[in-house]
Protein backbone atom coordinates (compact mmCIF):
# COMPACT_ATOMS: atom_id res chain seq x y z
CA UNK A 1 0.00 0.00 0.00
CA UNK A 2 1.05 3.47 -0.91
CA UNK A 3 0.63 6.55 1.40
CA UNK A 4 -0.71 6.70 4.81
CA UNK A 5 -3.95 6.69 6.79
CA UNK A 6 -5.14 8.84 8.66
CA UNK A 7 -8.08 10.76 10.90
CA UNK A 8 -9.05 14.31 9.22
CA UNK A 9 -8.88 17.65 10.60
CA UNK A 10 -10.99 20.74 10.04
CA UNK A 11 -8.08 22.18 7.60
CA UNK A 12 -8.43 19.16 5.88
CA UNK A 13 -12.12 20.54 4.17
CA UNK A 14 -10.22 21.97 0.82
CA UNK A 15 -8.84 19.09 -0.11
CA UNK A 16 -10.82 16.62 1.21
CA UNK A 17 -14.01 18.94 -0.66
CA UNK A 18 -11.78 18.41 -4.18
CA UNK A 19 -11.29 14.61 -3.27
CA UNK A 20 -14.85 14.25 -3.06
CA UNK A 21 -15.78 16.33 -6.12
CA UNK A 22 -13.11 14.17 -8.13
CA UNK A 23 -14.79 11.02 -6.83
CA UNK A 24 -18.03 11.77 -7.91
CA UNK A 25 -16.78 12.70 -11.78
CA UNK A 26 -14.77 9.12 -11.70
CA UNK A 27 -17.21 6.61 -10.50
CA UNK A 28 -21.48 6.16 -11.10
CA UNK A 29 -21.03 3.63 -8.44
CA UNK A 30 -20.88 6.78 -5.84
CA UNK A 31 -23.87 8.56 -4.18
CA UNK A 32 -23.20 11.80 -5.51
CA UNK A 33 -23.59 12.86 -9.31
CA UNK A 34 -21.34 15.59 -10.51
CA UNK A 35 -22.35 19.18 -9.49
CA UNK A 36 -24.48 17.74 -6.42
CA UNK A 37 -22.08 17.83 -3.40
CA UNK A 38 -21.94 21.20 -1.47
CA UNK A 39 -19.43 23.03 -2.54
CA UNK A 40 -18.75 25.20 0.60
CA UNK A 41 -15.56 23.72 2.33
CA UNK A 42 -16.39 25.87 5.15
CA UNK A 43 -19.25 23.40 6.06
CA UNK A 44 -17.40 20.73 5.27
CA UNK A 45 -15.16 21.72 8.15
CA UNK A 46 -17.22 22.36 10.40
CA UNK A 47 -18.56 19.44 10.21
CA UNK A 48 -14.66 17.62 10.71
CA UNK A 49 -14.49 20.39 13.55
CA UNK A 50 -17.80 18.50 15.73
CA UNK A 51 -16.78 14.69 14.89
CA UNK A 52 -14.87 14.91 18.16
CA UNK A 53 -18.21 15.01 20.05
CA UNK A 54 -19.34 12.29 18.98
CA UNK A 55 -18.60 8.81 17.07
CA UNK A 56 -18.44 9.78 13.51
CA UNK A 57 -15.38 10.33 11.83
CA UNK A 58 -13.42 11.14 8.60
CA UNK A 59 -9.98 8.90 7.76
CA UNK A 60 -8.32 10.07 4.81
CA UNK A 61 -5.39 8.23 2.21
CA UNK A 62 -2.48 10.39 1.71
CA UNK A 63 -0.08 9.78 -1.59
CA UNK A 64 3.28 10.21 -0.24
CA UNK A 65 3.78 13.35 -2.36
CA UNK A 66 1.20 14.75 -4.86
CA UNK A 67 2.09 16.22 -8.16
CA UNK A 68 5.26 17.05 -9.17
CA UNK A 69 6.64 16.01 -5.62
CA UNK A 70 4.40 18.70 -3.79
CA UNK A 71 2.36 18.46 -0.87
CA UNK A 72 0.86 14.77 0.20
CA UNK A 73 -2.15 14.80 -2.02
CA UNK A 74 -5.50 13.17 -0.34
CA UNK A 75 -6.36 10.12 -2.46
CA UNK A 76 -8.69 8.18 -0.47
CA UNK A 77 -11.85 9.12 1.52
CA UNK A 78 -13.70 7.18 4.23
CA UNK A 79 -16.59 8.22 6.52
CA UNK A 80 -18.66 6.76 9.45
CA UNK A 81 -21.60 8.48 10.09
CA UNK A 82 -23.26 7.75 13.64
CA UNK A 83 -27.05 8.81 14.76
CA UNK A 84 -26.60 10.25 17.93
CA UNK A 85 -30.11 8.53 19.36
CA UNK A 86 -29.00 6.34 21.85
CA UNK A 87 -30.53 3.16 20.41
CA UNK A 88 -28.28 3.83 17.62
CA UNK A 89 -25.23 5.44 18.51
CA UNK A 90 -23.60 2.25 18.29
CA UNK A 91 -23.94 1.84 14.67
CA UNK A 92 -21.73 3.91 12.24
CA UNK A 93 -23.00 4.09 8.45
CA UNK A 94 -19.72 3.93 6.34
CA UNK A 95 -18.81 5.51 2.68
CA UNK A 96 -15.62 4.89 0.68
CA UNK A 97 -13.95 6.40 -2.47
CA UNK A 98 -10.65 5.75 -3.53
CA UNK A 99 -9.31 8.44 -6.40
CA UNK A 100 -9.26 5.70 -9.74
CA UNK A 101 -5.59 6.59 -10.47
CA UNK A 102 -4.69 5.05 -6.75
CA UNK A 103 -7.12 1.80 -7.06
CA UNK A 104 -6.26 -1.64 -6.71
CA UNK A 105 -3.54 -0.46 -4.38
CA UNK A 106 -4.53 -1.60 -0.78
CA UNK A 107 -5.76 1.87 0.17
CA UNK A 108 -9.33 0.51 0.32
CA UNK A 109 -8.25 -2.48 2.38
CA UNK A 110 -6.45 0.37 4.87
CA UNK A 111 -8.97 2.42 5.08
CA UNK A 112 -11.31 -0.22 6.04
CA UNK A 113 -8.72 -2.06 8.67
CA UNK A 114 -8.61 1.77 10.01
CA UNK A 115 -12.15 2.13 10.15
CA UNK A 116 -13.12 -0.78 11.99
CA UNK A 117 -9.67 -0.14 14.84
CA UNK A 118 -11.27 3.24 14.97
CA UNK A 119 -14.82 2.66 15.42
CA UNK A 120 -14.14 0.24 18.02
CA UNK A 121 -12.00 2.52 19.82
CA UNK A 122 -15.22 4.77 19.68
CA UNK A 123 -17.15 2.20 20.95
CA UNK A 124 -19.62 1.14 17.76
CA UNK A 125 -20.81 -1.70 17.79
CA UNK A 126 -21.80 -1.95 13.85
CA UNK A 127 -20.56 -0.61 10.93
CA UNK A 128 -23.02 -0.85 7.90
CA UNK A 129 -22.99 0.45 4.13
CA UNK A 130 -25.16 -0.03 0.80
CA UNK A 131 -23.39 -0.88 -1.93
CA UNK A 132 -24.84 -1.37 -5.24
CA UNK A 133 -25.37 -4.89 -6.36
CA UNK A 134 -23.41 -4.47 -9.62
CA UNK A 135 -20.26 -2.86 -8.08
CA UNK A 136 -18.85 -6.16 -7.76
CA UNK A 137 -15.23 -4.81 -7.01
CA UNK A 138 -16.47 -3.21 -4.13
CA UNK A 139 -19.04 -6.01 -3.13
CA UNK A 140 -15.82 -8.31 -2.63
CA UNK A 141 -13.82 -5.83 -0.62
CA UNK A 142 -16.22 -5.58 1.67
CA UNK A 143 -16.88 -9.25 1.96
CA UNK A 144 -12.90 -9.55 2.59
CA UNK A 145 -13.23 -7.48 5.15
CA UNK A 146 -15.81 -9.40 7.07
CA UNK A 147 -18.85 -7.70 6.12
CA UNK A 148 -21.78 -9.61 5.14
CA UNK A 149 -25.11 -8.77 2.67
CA UNK A 150 -28.15 -8.27 5.32
CA UNK A 151 -29.99 -7.66 2.56
CA UNK A 152 -30.99 -6.17 -1.07
CA UNK A 153 -32.94 -2.58 -1.32
CA UNK A 154 -34.82 -3.17 -4.59
CA UNK A 155 -34.53 -0.02 -6.76
CA UNK A 156 -33.11 2.06 -4.12
CA UNK A 157 -31.63 4.40 -6.74
CA UNK A 158 -31.44 5.69 -9.97
CA UNK A 159 -28.36 5.70 -12.34
CA UNK A 160 -28.89 7.14 -15.90
CA UNK A 161 -32.50 6.38 -15.54
CA UNK A 162 -32.06 2.81 -14.48
CA UNK A 163 -33.28 1.63 -11.58
CA UNK A 164 -30.32 0.01 -9.42
CA UNK A 165 -30.28 -2.39 -6.65
CA UNK A 166 -28.31 -2.02 -3.22
CA UNK A 167 -26.94 -4.63 -0.80
CA UNK A 168 -26.95 -3.60 2.67
CA UNK A 169 -24.35 -4.96 4.31
CA UNK A 170 -23.01 -5.06 7.75
CA UNK A 171 -20.08 -5.87 10.29
CA UNK A 172 -20.38 -6.60 14.03
CA UNK A 173 -17.37 -5.17 16.26
CA UNK A 174 -15.92 -6.75 19.25
CA UNK A 175 -15.24 -5.44 22.70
Amino acid sequence: MEGMIRLTVPDDAPALLTLQQRLDHQSSFMLFEPGERDPDPGRLRHRLAGQGNRGSFDLVAEAPHGPSGGPAELVGWLSVAVTPYRRVAHVGSLALGVDAAHASRGLGSALLESSRAEAARRGLRRLELTVMADNLRALNLYLRHGYQVEGLRRGSLVRQDRCIDEYLMAQLLKH
